[in-house]
């Protein structure tokens, strides 16, 4: 079978099992509910990964493997893919801070309200922690949020559009398989973002516009991890750490509104164009030796 054929197969399935989870969730009203939500969403980012060992089992006889990146050789890219992450996050605060009007909070303090708000039985105890909270939750995202996001999206998303869908469209270039993936990715946001509000709660229709230049923004930092990790757990690691991250960069800002809302507002946009552009100083010419071979 052909890439392309492959490729319309892997991205058929991949958006009808995550649209049908967020599209049926919503239907059956738990969008009003805040923990149903979050199962909805998580259960929805497992679709690239179905896809993704489904095509693999049909289309990849004798190199399954290979097709989806399983390939586990750590190197030093791979400390890379958890560093560049905090970079970006913490670059994202500090344009927001310089140019977008919010001054630095402590993640503590804003927890301690967000309590306060939320739960105020529990607000007492959280106090007890002031002078150690906010080191608590930054520790906390960057080891354990950072550690369990790696393992859950490598398995779920990453497998998809690094693993699977890489090893179908590197072949085509670097650029043009990044901004592809960006584009394709940013989309299969789009129900989660319209009807479940995610990142963009009170912009949904220009949030799904907004996501997919955010995505095509991050995409080509991923494939170049991915290249250069050799591995789409080097992905993994990147992605991880990123969303661990992406709701610290909301609790260090005083006002952290649109389109000036943490990673996912201006601030990180910017900080993700100052990425691609060092990207694009550091990559090859030539596609990385140590991608995997590209399905014919």
């Amino acid at each position: 079978m052909s890439t392309t054929n492959k490729s319309i197969v892997f991205l058929a399935i991949a958006f009808a099992i995550s649209w049908a989870v967020v599209i049926g969730g919503w239907a059956l009203g738990w969008h009003e509910n805040p923990n149903l939500v979050t199962l909805v969403l998580a259960g929805s980012m497992f679709g690239p990964a179905i896809a993704a060992f489904a095509c693999a089992m049909m289309f990849e006889k004798g190199r399954r493997a290979a097709a989806l990146g399983l390939r586990f050789k750590p190197n030093w890219w791979w400390l890379a893919a958890y560093l560049a992450p905090i970079l970006i996050a913490a670059s994202s605060v500090a344009i927001s801070i310089l140019f977008g009007g919010s001054t630095f909070v402590d993640p503590g303090v804003a927890a301690i309200a967000m309590t306060e708000a939320a739960a105020p039985e529990q607000a007492e105890a959280v106090r007890a922690l002031a002078p150690y909270l906010g080191v608590i939750i930054l520790a906390q995202s960057l080891i354990l949020g950072a550690l369990i996001n790696a393992v859950i999206l490598t398995f779920s998303e990453e497998l998809g559009w690094r693993g699977y869908l890489h090893d179908l469209w590197r072949g085509f270039g670097f650029w043009r398989a990044s901004l592809g993936t960006g584009v394709v990715w940013g989309l299969w946001h789009a129900p989660a973002i319209f009807l479940f509000g995610l990142n963009y709660p009170d912009n949904r229709a220009v949030g799904i516009g907004l996501f997919v230049g955010f995505c095509v923004l991050l995409s080509p930092i991923l494939t170049f991890i991915r290249d250069r990790g050799a591995s789409v757990w080097a992905a993994g690691i990147f992605h991880g750490t990123f969303n661990a991250l992406g709701g610290l960069t909301l609790l260090t800002l005083s006002n952290p509104t649109f389109p000036w809302n943490g990673v996912v507002g201006i601030g990180g946009f910017a900080a993700l164009a100052v990425g691609a552009g060092i990207v694009a100083l550091l990559r090859p010419s030539t596609p990385a030796a140590t991608s995997e071979p590209t399905a014919a």
